[in-house]
Order: C-alpha cells, then sequence, then structure tokens
C-alpha cells in the first residue's frame, strides 16, 4: 500500500507543493550564483551549461508547482514525463561538476592566494571569502554533497508529486461507483 502522506507534515498535494516551491527557490538561486561566479571554478561555457541545467530544474518544478495549485492533470502528467529525463541528467551534471572542481583546483586555490591575498581584494568582491578560507579539499566535497542533498530533494519531490498525479488518475476507479473523470476530482 502506497503512503498518501510519506514523511511530511502535510497532505500529497501541499506537501507537493512546498517542496515544489523549495525546489524553485534552491535551484534559482544556484543558478544566479553559477551565472555570477561558476566562471571562477569551471571553465566559462561549463558555467553557462551547469547554470542554465539549474535554471531547467527550476522550470520543471514551477510546471509541477503550477500543475498542483490548479489540480491540472496535464501539468503534472507532463512534469512526470519529463522529470526522469531531468533527474538522469542531474547525476551526468554531479560527475561533471565534482571531475571539473578536481581538475580546477590549483587554478581555484591559485587564484585566491593570487587575486585575494596579494592585492588584498577578490576580483569577484565578497564570493570568495568562503571558498578562499576554505581549504579547497573541504570545499569540493562541500560542493558536492550540497549537489547530492539537491539531487535527493528533487527525487523525493518528484515521488510526491508523482503519487499526487496516481492518485488524481486513479481517484474514479477507487469510489467504486460510475463517475467520470471530471466528477471524481471534484469530490477529492
Amino acid at each position: 500500500m502506497w503512503c498518501n502522506n510519506c514523511c511530511l507534515c502535510f497532505p500529497v498535494r501541499g506537501g507537493a507543493m512546498f517542496l515544489a516551491g523549495f525546489v524553485i527557490l534552491i535551484n534559482a538561486i544556484g543558478g544566479i550564483l553559477l551565472f555570477l561566479w561558476g566562471s571562477y571554478f569551471f571553465s566559462s561555457t561549463m558555467a553557462l551549461i551547469f547554470g542554465g541545467f539549474s535554471a531547467v530544474q527550476a522550470a520543471t518544478a514551477g510546471i509541477a508547482f503550477l500543475g498542483l495549485c490548479n489540480w491540472s492533470y496535464m501539468m503534472t502528467r507532463m512534469f512526470v514525463y519529463i522529470q526522469w529525463l531531468v533527474a538522469f541528467l542531474g547525476v551526468a551534471r554531479i560527475g561533471m561538476m565534482a571531475y571539473q572542481l578536481q581538475a580546477n583546483k590549483d587554478r581555484i586555490s591559485g587564484g585566491c592566494w593570487g587575486a585575494v591575498n596579494d592585492k588584498g581584494y577578490s576580483p569577484m568582491g565578497t564570493a570568495a571569502a568562503f571558498y578562499c578560507n576554505t581549504p579547497i579539499a573541504t570545499f569540493i566535497m562541500l560542493f558536492i554533497i550540497g549537489l547530492v542533498i539537491d539531487f535527493v530533494i528533487n527525487l523525493y519531490m518528484y515521488f510526491v508529486v508523482w503519487r499526487f498525479y496516481v492518485r488524481m488518475r486513479l481517484y474514479p476507479f477507487q469510489k467504486g461507483v460510475a463517475l467520470t473523470y471530471e466528477q471524481g476530482l471534484y469530490e477529492i
């Protein structure tokens, strides 16, 4: 039996809306930060690709959020069929970012020592304060852990939205009476 309140304090729809809003927020912030300062860690092209993927994740979460707000079967269905591809690409993104950070660790630490300590300022303002004061191996580990947590939250949001989608699709048949799809939706 599937639970309708899997580890949430809210019903399925409310919990999925909360998670979708949270995913929109964290991926939008992550995308903006990658667009602004990603070229410090990666090549400028890779920074744009990674930031663009964060924007795609925020957009798919926006589709889920709007579908849940409107009880839209079609938008939640679109999210369910698109998100598995986004999740697959999310695993590839984690691997590529880990590889790029590991490959560029000398350049990142050299930029910290050269630009911040010798001249007394960072070319990117105060953005370098955290990663220049943290050992590079620790910074890379924290970065990757953050990406994995983001991936797990995205997968859990997918599960909760999928559960709501299945509930919406099968509700008229669970009632045991002959209802149309629209009549079944309004009786939830």
